[in-house]
């Protein structure tokens, strides 16, 4: 899992370049930790309801731990920050967005697709993401501008084609009352997929193995990977309501954002549900 020779990071600046190498080694140093304790974790309840094993904490706290050496004027927010339940500004230029154990209900269990997600945000907008999928043991990097990423192998979501006779997409329930009113019909005859991780129907979207991903539960640490790497990869993204992105302050009590990104083809279709 080296960096593929075809990303072209001198197109980007001295500081965004060392992040993006800096943030690849970060990921990739935790897969073998992530890899034994699959299945094996321990877990507790967190307060809202969600599951969080010593392995989300202990991933968390290395990545930063790697990151903010060279990068201390940097922000770190992940979704397993203790102390982050007050909103707090997002002042330099460049944040890290971390979900250390992205589906952690699968990860806990032994279900396969799961990952690390670490975006990199530079005034408040994703500029790069990587995402280990589990499921594949394969690390997926990119971003506007220097293209997306599976292994070595540039990957590609901007197509006409649908990858099933039907438009197959992922989604995650439970969700609101109104969208499932406005998707009722559509949910008789369109392909889903749910997956059990935000990450890796993200990553499949920008792979071209999913026609879209449709999100009403996304938080910003499940897509600030998975937006750079898509877009990178000719996806389109959108939020159906307020946008995450510019992100100017973080909490771990942060709102979802639900969301769509895909092929054209995909987009314009959940476009006319919502209009």
């Amino acid at each position: 899992m080296n960096t593929p020779q075809t990303l072209q990071l001198e197109t980007a600046d001295d500081a965004l370049r060392q992040r993006i190498i800096a943030g690849k080694d970060a990921v990739l140093a935790e897969v073998a930790y992530f890899r034994q304790n699959f299945g094996d974790a321990f877990t507790h309840w967190k307060s809202d309801g969600t599951r969080v094993t010593n392995v989300d904490l202990a991933i968390s706290e290395k990545i930063f731990q790697a990151l903010s050496g060279p990068f201390p004027e940097d922000d770190f927010c992940s979704e397993e920050n203790a102390d982050d339940d007050e909103y707090r500004p997002l002042a330099s230029e460049f944040a890290w967005v971390l979900d250390p154990v992205d589906g952690t209900n699968n990860y806990a269990v032994g279900v396969p697709e799961c990952g690390i997600s670490l975006g990199l945000l530079r005034d408040g907008m994703p500029v790069f993401g990587f995402i280990y999928d589990n499921g594949r043991d394969v690390l997926l990097q990119g971003g506007p501008g220097f293209g997306s990423f599976e292994g070595n192998q540039p990957i590609t979501a901007s197509t006409d084609a649908l990858v099933n006779e039907k438009l197959t997409f992922c989604m995650h329930f439970p969700i609101p009352a109104d969208a499932l009113d406005r998707l009722r019909d559509k949910l008789t005859t369109w392909r889903i997929r749910c997956p059990g991780s935000a990450a890796v129907g993200f990553a499949n979207v920008a792979a071209g193995r999913l026609d879209g991903a449709l999100e009403f539960r996304s938080k910003p640490w499940d897509c600030a990977a998975g937006h750079p790497i898509g877009v990178g990869a000719g996806a389109e993204f959108h939020f159906l309501e307020e946008p995450a992105f510019p992100m100017r302050s973080f909490s771990t009590a942060m709102p979802s954002f639900p969301l769509y990104v895909g092929t054209p083809r995909f987009c314009e279709a959940v476009a006319e549900v919502f209009a």
